[in-house]
């Protein structure tokens, strides 16, 4: 007979996520304090989460009105791993201390502006943070659930339709449509912002010898399906073209040259951090581990080139990027600032000529990794010791088994160079 699973315990989220931790997540949510707690089993599949631990918890709190319905409030945690190895293989740490940031520091700033500023359509696709604590080994980050409200994430596997599309694209322009507002607005405070509390976690310098090994893994599976499908081809000379140089290094370029155009990006734009609403147009995005500082266009081209159809962006490109500058320009005005000064139509073109190419950077990791089967991703618990293990020796990424996943990386490429972004 199989032993009873154990109850699950605070600490198992985190010594640091106690009681006390219990209470003031009531008190987020606006209660007194918390006076039942239960952690929930939920299904996660394999790879969804590699840089944390998740956990549901729902609350009961005593309301601040006395004779008032308790109150319930539905929370979920994502946590650094226990796993020491696993940890300091995906440097959790540096994406959990950027991620609260975010949380902390960054969003309450550009909110703090939005609030002031009373526009009719406040931007509010960012769910709320209860709270958070980072000190490299007990990090963790509750948030309220948004499964409570009907919301839910699309397949990664499977590409999403236009209107879904054209809702994360409104999204993202509005929320960078903060920055551009705020750095109109007053830009010494958005500089100390954008200088104290955001940084790079993914392409820098210092942090080479920790990716660069894994990107010579996707330059050849990438290779491999130019080989296979496009041999001698215009497009497998534009696309080793694009790739005879260091590819790290330009993207470490990408990411850190800026301009007045650059706003805070969302940083990890695949279909994953997006959430439906099952019964409205509403989105909401999660998962800012990789918020960076840089030209909105890294965010748009990583949206477009690993979530859309070459299909889709053939006949709809030019409806998503002007999605994307309409909600942007209609928040701008709202908040106080001109967008034909601010962010013209014009400049946004002039940013795709310049930084789009990013997105197919992004991509050779990003569609890969969304056409892999659950059989293919690597129990990453499974790391033993406390040494970080490289990262091609953990995600084994091998050549795409089948010719619509070679055909959709060579897509992302063919539609690049159409629009002469490979330039």
């Amino acid at each position: 007979m199989a032993t009873p699973k154990a109850a699950p315990k605070l600490s198992d989220i985190s010594v640091k996520f106690t009681e006390d931790t219990l209470d003031e997540i009531v008190r987020s949510a606006g209660g007194k304090r918390c006076t039942g707690w239960k952690i929930h089993d939920f299904d996660l599949t394999k790879g969804d989460a590699y840089l944390s631990e998740v956990y549901r918890i729902q609350l009961t709190g005593e309301p601040t009105e006395a004779g008032a319905e308790p109150l319930v409030v539905n929370a979920f945690v994502k946590s650094i791993p226990k796993n020491v190895g696993r940890r300091n293989t995906f440097r959790s740490a540096d994406f959990f201390r950027n991620e609260i940031n975010f949380y902390n520091v960054v969003l309450k700033e550009l909110y703090s502006f939005q609030e002031k500023r009373q526009p009719k359509n406040p931007y509010q696709d960012i769910g709320r943070c209860y709270v958070a604590y980072s000190d490299g080994v007990n990090d963790f980050i509750a948030m309220e659930d948004l499964g409570q409200f009907g919301f839910g994430t699309a397949s990664r596997a499977e590409g999403v339709g236009l209107e879904d599309c054209m809702r994360c694209m409104r999204s993202l322009g509005r929320f960078h449509a903060l920055s551009l507002a705020l750095k109109d607005q007053e830009p010494d405070r958005f500089h100390t912002l954008v200088q104290h509390h955001v940084e790079e976690t993914y392409y820098a310098a210092r942090l080479k010898s920790w990716y660069n090994n894994f990107m010579q893994v996707q330059l050849d599976v990438t290779r491999d399906a130019l080989a296979r499908e496009c041999p001698g081809s215009e497009v497998k000379r534009r696309v080793n073209k694009f790739f005879d140089c260091d590819l790290y290094d330009h993207m470490v370029y990408l990411t850190h040259t800026r301009n007045q155009n650059s706003v805070i990006n969302h940083g990890d734009c695949w279909m994953p951090n997006f959430m439906f609403h099952d019964k409205s147009s509403d989105v909401r995005v999660v998962d800012f581990q990789l918020a960076r500082y840089s030209s909105p266009v890294l965010d748009i081209s990583f949206f477009v080139y690993s979530c859309t159809s070459q299909a889709l962006r053939e006949a709809h490109y030019q409806d998503l990027l002007e999605a994307y500058h309409g909600s942007l320009a209609e928040l701008l005005r709202e908040l106080g600032s001109n967008p034909d000064e601010v962010f013209p139509f014009s400049e946004l073109t002039k940013e795709l000529k310049q930084y789009a190419r990013f997105g197919c950077g992004m991509g050779i990791e990003s569609i890969p990794f969304s056409l892999l089967d659950e059989s293919e991703v690597p129990d990453l618990d499974k790391i033993t010791g406390d040494e970080a293990v490289p990262i091609e020796k953990i995600w084994i990424m091998r050549p795409l088994k089948t010719q619509a996943g070679r055909l959709r990386l060579i897509d992302m490429f063919r539609h690049a160079i159409s629009m002469g972004y490979l330039d």
